[in-house]
């Protein structure tokens, strides 16, 4: 309950003007105690790898690569027996867009289709199994660039290289060859999801293992978001203070996805950058993730999920584009409103008027009017970031004075642990 006398009736009105199936989907959807997770995990894994792998297979309708083609018939069989087998726990309201998408993937892999049809439709449905198995897609903490660098230097190395490029001491032996973490169009598709779960995982048909047992999930993460500095060049292996994404955002959605936001914030900042350049910096914040507390994380992500609404809009899924604002507002909005009240309450009373206004063009189905009205939103996020942030410069400081010595030291790490490597190897 709030401190404040307008809570229960401002509170009341905002949510009277939700719709009921909005209200009901931010209830907590129960864990199925039928089916472990293990089986759930795996089935995200293989999702997320056909999405990202099927464009080096296919393209223009064409088979381009006939081992990675057959590959991801393989994987596509696997999805569909894998979602077979889970499918007696999921809720029977959850289960028609599921069981589409499983058809639906299914017939646009074996039809050679477009690969953003497929990797539409496997984005749409692992959102949906992360929801109704409960299932953990972002780290818990913030990921530990220097963690990383000595995790990825002891148990990356020796296959995948000190750069990334897939060309460690063990590469040779190994077929197929190991991930190249260097190639720029593939790490902007994908997201470190997909790499914590084959770190978790392992992949199948190749020579990576599950590190499940040998490293803790937090480490797991940690070498996921690591990934992204073998991207960036020597001299943008820094960190930046001026961009701020949600953990979430960062550890599931694909760099190419978020480049529009981080364009958006740079404008806000009197800065003009192309999507190249926005690329590069959701690189920087994976490799050196921000340090946000707890109100800026929560606006962060109410920021993305507004953004998400413009595409659902886009897309003419008016009543999905409203349910996404609805939520994000209860579960990332509501709780900070006594603070936010607390400094100045307009800002409170913006976004709530602005809320209503959005569902109201919606229901109106005035796109120009709920467009609008989400960019005001926005910025009234943006007002309330500033309103409950830190200086940015001092936390732009502190940043850089923690990461200082990253790069000399990753660099001494990698180096030492290729000439054991090496020693090693000429002992035997």
């Amino acid at each position: 309950m709030r401190g404040s006398c307008r809570s229960i009736a401002a509170t009341f009105a905002v949510i009277s003007s939700l719709t009921v199936s909005a209200v009901g989907q931010v209830a907590p959807q129960a864990s199925p105690t039928s089916v472990d997770k293990g089986g759930a995990e795996r089935l995200v894994f293989l999702l997320q790898y056909v999405g990202s792998d099927y464009a080096a297979a296919v393209q223009g309708g064409k088979v381009i690569d006939e081992a990675e083609y057959r590959e991801n018939r393989e994987f596509t069989a696997m999805i569909g027996e894998q979602f077979a087998r889970l499918r007696p726990a999921v809720p029977a309201t959850k289960l028609p867009p599921l069981d589409d998408a499983i058809a639906k993937l299914q017939a646009l892999v074996a039809a050679h289709a477009d690969a953003a049809l497929v990797r539409a439709v496997t984005e749409a449905a692992i959102p949906r199994l992360v929801e109704v198995f409960d299932l953990r897609s972002f780290p818990r903490e913030r990921p530990d660039p220097l963690e990383a660098s000595r995790l990825y230097a002891e148990n990356c190395t020796p296959c995948h290289g000190p750069s990334g490029g897939g060309d460690g001491p063990r590469a040779k032996e190994l077929d197929p060859p190991p991930a190249r973490f260097t190639d720029p169009v593939r790490m902007s598709g994908t997201a470190p999801y997909l790499f914590y779960n084959a770190i978790t995982l392992g992949v199948a048909n190749t020579a990576m293992a599950s590190f499940a047992d040998g490293l803790a999930d937090q480490q797991r993460w940690d070498l996921a978001f690591f990934l992204w500095n073998f991207v960036l060049p020597p001299e943008r292996r820094i960190p930046r203070g001026d961009v701020v994404l949600a953990l979430r955002e960062l550890a599931t959605r694909a760099s190419s996805d978020l480049a529009p936001e981080v364009v958006r914030q740079a404008a806000a900042q009197g800065e003009t950058i192309d999507a190249a350049e926005a690329t590069v910096r959701v690189a920087q914040l994976r490799a050196y993730p921000p340090l946000l507390s707890d109100p800026q994380e929560r606006l962060a992500r109410l920021r993305q999920d507004l953004a998400r609404s413009l595409a659902l809009i886009d897309r003419n899924d008016t009543d999905a584009a409203a349910d996404v604002v609805t939520t994000a507002y209860l579960t990332e909005f509501e709780p900070l409103e006594p603070e936010i009240d607390r400094r100045d309450s307009r800002i409170r009373q913006r976004f709530e008027r602005g809320l209503i206004d959005f569902r109201g063009a919606l229901r109106r189905n005035d796109r120009t009017a709920a467009l609008a009205t989400a960019k005001a939103l926005t910025d009234t996020v943006d007002r309330a970031a500033e309103l409950l942030g830190e200086d940015r410069g001092a936390r732009t400081a502190s940043r850089r004075l923690l990461y200082g010595g990253f790069t000399v030291a990753a660099f001494a790490i990698v180096v030492l642990t290729v000439w054991r490597i090496g020693k090693a190897r000429a002992v035997r």
